[in-house]
Parts: structure tokens; C-alpha cells; sequence
């Protein structure tokens, strides 16, 4: 249960960030796009790096500003960015140690008279010591005893502690599988609370069902991280 508490607050902090706003249109000097993929809206960052990756056009292969800054405007991490045929990511220290935060990452550009931001994203970023220990994850939409149906069931949740393998996303009922579904996982900040999400047929199947969270650890085993029990009807709940 006091597990389930400190969730509860840090998705609070969460889903108080504010959606991510559309970048300012860049000046005509800049004939340029940024696109910041990683970290996504959801992601609580333990480590001290920010890991952020994303894409751009070949316009930007002389570089590009990142900064990251905090729900009080104070700036902790930035770098300069060289992407390499169209990809980018990064590494920037921080040495943040205060109260779980948001923090928006900018990508900019200037021309040293003119400068643009090509991209926003958010995160929440917390000290190590709030993490729990060792690899976990959790099936946070739907909830336990939850009603749903039709075609497929959105199922979202979040996974910390693989920095690298595959979570396997099954439905069953009465043991037999209805529907299963793996997502790569390829984050290299494996402390780092990451969101996932996918949608699982029902095979129009009606009743009590299971769903659980796996992962396969190094001896090819599967390990449960999460479970919960719903009930799928003929039509959406």
C-alpha cells in the first residue's frame, strides 16, 4: 500500500504537468526542424543524466541548443547538440537534489541576433532516494476491477529498472490466452520510471479476465511484475 501511496503522488506530479505546447515557429533564418522523442510526457527521471533523444532535418548537422528547466525557471542541465544523418540524443549531467519537479526541455537555435525554439517536451524529474528499489512496473490504466470491452482494451502503465529486453503485456481468462503483446525496451537510463502503452484485442471475449506485466529475466524466466483483474462486456465501458 505504501507502495501504491508513492505512486499515487509522483503520477499526481505528472499528470500536473502542463501538456507539452507546440514549439515557437522558428524565424526565417532558420530553414530547420527538431523533433525531441525521449524523454516522453510521463517519464520520472532518477538518474543523474537526463537522457534526451529525438530527430531533426539535415539543416542541423552544425548543432542546436538543449536546456533543461525547472518548474521554477531555474536552468540544471544543458548541451549542445551535433546530430548525425537525422538522429540525436545526449547525455546532460545534473546535480538536482530537490523536491520531485517538472521540468521542460527546449531545443533552440540562434544565430547570435535571432533564436527560435524548434521543441518542448516534459518529465518529472526526482532525487534517486524517492525510487523504489530494483526492477518494477505497473499497470496503472485499467485498474483493478475495472469494466471495459470492444474491440481492444488501451492499456498504459510504466516500467523502471531494464534499461535494455522486452515487457509482455497478456490477457487471459481461466488461464488461456487471449491476446499478448511484447514492447522493446531500449532506454539506456535504467533507473528511470519510463511510460508505455498498448492496445490488446479481446478477441470479443465477454467475463472476468486477467491482465498481467511480465519480463524475461537473464535465465529466460518470465517474471511478473503486475497484475490486476477486470471484466470485458460486448460492447466499450
Amino acid at each position: 500500500m505504501l507502495r501504491l501511496a508513492f505512486f499515487a503522488v509522483i503520477l499526481a506530479i505528472a499528470s500536473a504537468c502542463t501538456p507539452t505546447p507546440p514549439a515557437v515557429a522558428p524565424t526565417s533564418q532558420f530553414d530547420t526542424f527538431v523533433t525531441i522523442d525521449l524523454p516522453r510526457i510521463g517519464t520520472i527521471i532518477y538518474a543523474n543524466t537526463i537522457f534526451v533523444a529525438g530527430t531533426s532535418n539535415a539543416s542541423m548537422e552544425d548543432g542546436f541548443l538543449i536546456q533543461v528547466i525547472t518548474a521554477n525557471g531555474d536552468v540544471i542541465a544543458d548541451g549542445n547538440v551535433q546530430p548525425t544523418d537525422g538522429h540525436w540524443d545526449v547525455q546532460l549531467p545534473h546535480s538536482y537534489t530537490g523536491d520531485p519537479t517538472e521540468i521542460t526541455i527546449v531545443a533552440s537555435l540562434s544565430d547570435g541576433q535571432t533564436s527560435a525554439e524548434l521543441d518542448l517536451a516534459s518529465a518529472v524529474l526526482s532525487p534517486e532516494v524517492n525510487r523504489p528499489d530494483g526492477i518494477y512496473g505497473l499497470i496503472l490504466q485499467p485498474t483493478n476491477g475495472d469494466t471495459g470491452g470492444g474491440e481492444q482494451i488501451p492499456v498504459f502503465g510504466v516500467v523502471s529498472g531494464l534499461s535494455t529486453g522486452e515487457i509482455t503485456i497478456t490477457l487471459t481468462m481461466g488461464g488461456d490466452e487471449i491476446s499478448l503483446a511484447t514492447l522493446a525496451i531500449d532506454y539506456p537510463n535504467s533507473l528511470d520510471e519510463i511510460p508505455w502503452q498498448v492496445d490488446l484485442p479481446t478477441e470479443d471475449t465477454t467475463g472476468p479476465v486477467t491482465l498481467t506485466l511480465s519480463y524475461k529475466d537473464e535465465t529466460g524466466n518470465l517474471v511478473l511484475l503486475d497484475e490486476i483483474e477486470l471484466v470485458l462486456t460486448a460492447v466499450a465501458g
